[in-house]
């Protein structure tokens, strides 16, 4: 049983010191993260409504492709069945109130692990939930910190960004006046997302390791008893 429990120890231990850590990119705004690798990018269309004395900003890819970008292993690849989604709440002066991010799709296994046992295995579905955390602006640009919650290659709590952009975003919807302004119709823009997911993929696998190991030894502990 001791033994069981140092091993269990050493593992945790070496989870917490492989965390994964967002690479430094071109686009960066005031006080969020700046855009790194890997990521998704695609493009979305931008809406604001207003309800009441607050606004609703959303985001959506609404049928465009969503790739997923991984530079350092020269990976770029559609995320199959796509789905991106972000929403949030504003006052009418541009204050951030809150608001969440959701990107749903494909990817085969191998752009985390290229362990050959997982060859052929995808991953489907959640790809990254996350939380929003803080926001900034210029005339071109609106920028999200966020909170990673779940979905593929994610820790909880990592901190990463969003950012949307096309000529002129941020002055079209009221940011640089602080006076929001609803859209009539969709505004076109992109999106680059980024996610941890080389060192995330490292630890889902070492996890999935643990959860054998965990296993088998209580297998041999039900054996002596």
């Amino acid at each position: 049983m001791i033994r069981f429990k140092k091993i269990i120890a050493r593992a945790v231990i070496i989870l917490v010191a492989y965390s994964p850590f967002g690479n430094a990119s071109e686009m960066a705004l005031p006080g969020i993260p700046p855009e790194g690798n890997p990521n998704f990018m695609n493009d979305v269309q931008v809406s604001l409504f207003q309800l009441g004395s607050n606004y609703l900003f959303a985001a959506t890819n609404d049928g465009a492709t969503i790739t997923f970008n991984d530079s350092s292993k020269n990976i770029s690849l559609p995320v199959g069945e796509s789905d991106f989604l972000l929403t949030a709440q504003f006052e009418s002066d541009g204050s951030f109130k809150t608001g969440t991010l959701t990107i749903e799709g494909s990817l085969p296994f191998s752009v985390i692990d290229p362990n050959p046992k997982l060859s052929g295995l995808s991953i489907t579905g959640d790809l990254l939930t996350a939380r929003l955390t803080g926001f900034a602006f210029d005339a071109d640009t609106l920028g999200f910190s966020t909170e990673l919650l779940s979905g593929f290659g994610t820790i909880f709590g990592t901190k990463e960004s969003v950012y949307l952009s096309a000529p002129g975003l941020g002055s079209a919807l009221g940011f640089l006046n602080k006076s929001l302004i609803a859209t009539t119709s969709p505004l076109s823009a992109s999106a680059v997302t980024t996610v941890p997911i080389p060192g995330a993929g490292w630890l889902i696998g070492s996890a999935l390791g643990i959860f054998t190991l965990v296993r088998r030894n209580r297998q041999n502990l039900e054996s002596v008893c």
